[in-house]
């Protein structure tokens, strides 16, 4: 079987997590009308609730029961017989090692950079665990508070609208509260020009306003004023400005928060912090860029360090002076590699989660 996403686009969706009818259930492949594999998105998604299933609840636990039914369903369409018949959409990538999963759960930052520093960055940093639902390193770092991380994933070519098996962009994802508040994380990914991806598509105005309404339902009303407007959280340059601020032309500030009573923004400019109230028509989008990001992350002796800068112009002189290995640098040590393989090799062996 190989398809391509543009022929089974609308028909046969690569997403986990979609309720499809029997009719959808049941359609076979053109050619030999045998079943139509699942995706790997499918298959990863099915991998981490059996996963969850397995380690977090109760045979007793109403949740067990739901992603027994989860499992049943897949295999029903499926079999059981399904790991090496994936459909294969696009390139997967390279694979996010479990341990170091947990490695940036334990907040141990150093066993990441060590891993990231391997092989290229600009490969690793979209790196997807199939085990867990093909998220990556950019919402773990993100779930976990570790914003220079973030920062630096970032600076080394992550991308900002990397989806998991769900279709999910990572800012819709945490923008669900999912298990905290993440409204730190989330400027930061709107300032870098994420986007609210559903099922692999950007999120219809009626999903968005559902989205405003469920933060505001639970508390998160700072994250529901920035994603209901059309340049919260974002980086902008200023292009105009009112009465005698016209030195501020040229600038770039970051969106604090829409004013819906006045309709204007609550901006705070980089580099001198000053705050003003500017229309969106003094307002252009310009998101971050590893060229252009305002600040910069390095990594020095597998550890990050965060260097700020007086303007713009600065930062990026300073950008254009450094090769371009040095941009995404991470020291390795391949012993230490090598040993938290083997630990995570026997974690998984005594858990019985050797096959996932």
């Amino acid at each position: 079987h190989t398809f391509c996403a543009d022929c089974l686009g609308g028909w046969k969706s690569k997403y986990a997590g979609e309720r499809r009818t029997r009719e959808q259930r049941g359609r076979r492949c053109p050619l030999c009308r045998g079943t139509i594999p699942p995706s790997r998105d499918q298959i990863a998604s099915i991998k981490m609730t059996k996963m969850v299933m397995k380690e977090c609840f109760d045979k007793s636990d109403p949740r067990y029961e739901s992603c027994a039914r989860d499992v049943k369903e897949f295999e029903a369409e499926f079999g059981e017989d399904w790991e090496d018949t994936a459909i294969e959409y696009d390139n997967d990538g390279i694979s996010l090692p479990l341990y170091i999963v947990n490695a940036m759960k334990s907040r141990n930052s150093r066993t990441v950079l060590q891993w990231l520093g391997r092989g290229n960055i600009k490969d690793r940093v979209n790196a997807k665990g199939g085990s867990i639902g093909n998220m990556g390193l950019l919402i773990t770092a993100a779930m976990c508070e570790e914003y220079d991380l973030v920062n630096f994933l970032l600076l080394n070519g992550a991308d900002a609208n990397i989806i998991n098996a769900a279709g999910l962009s990572v800012l819709t994802s945490l923008s669900y509260g999912m298990s905290g508040d993440f409204f730190k994380a989330i400027k930061i990914l709107l300032s870098w020009g994420a986007e609210l991806i559903v099922r692999g598509r950007q999120m219809t105005s009626q999903e968005l306003k559902q989205l405003v309404v469920l933060n505001v339902r639970e508390g998160n009303t700072a994250v529901a004023n920035l994603i209901s407007s059309e340049l919260g959280g974002r980086r902008c340059k200023i292009v105009s400005t009112p009465n005698t601020l016209h030195d501020l032309v040229g600038k770039t500030c970051v969106v604090e928060r829409h004013i819906k009573e006045s309709g204007q923004y609550e901006v705070t400019v980089e580099f001198t912090n000053e705050s003003l109230l500017l229309g969106a028509d003094n307002l252009e989008r310009c998101d971050r860029t590893p060229r252009d990001p305002g600040y910069f992350v390095e990594c020095k002796n597998n550890r990050l360090i965060r260097r700020d800068f007086k303007s713009n112009e600065e930062c990026r002189a300073f950008i254009a002076g450094l090769g371009e290995d040095e941009v995404g640098s991470a020291e390795a040590d391949p012993d230490a590699e090598a040993r938290a393989e083997r630990a995570a090799a026997d974690l998984l062996a005594e858990l019985g989660l050797d096959d996932l």
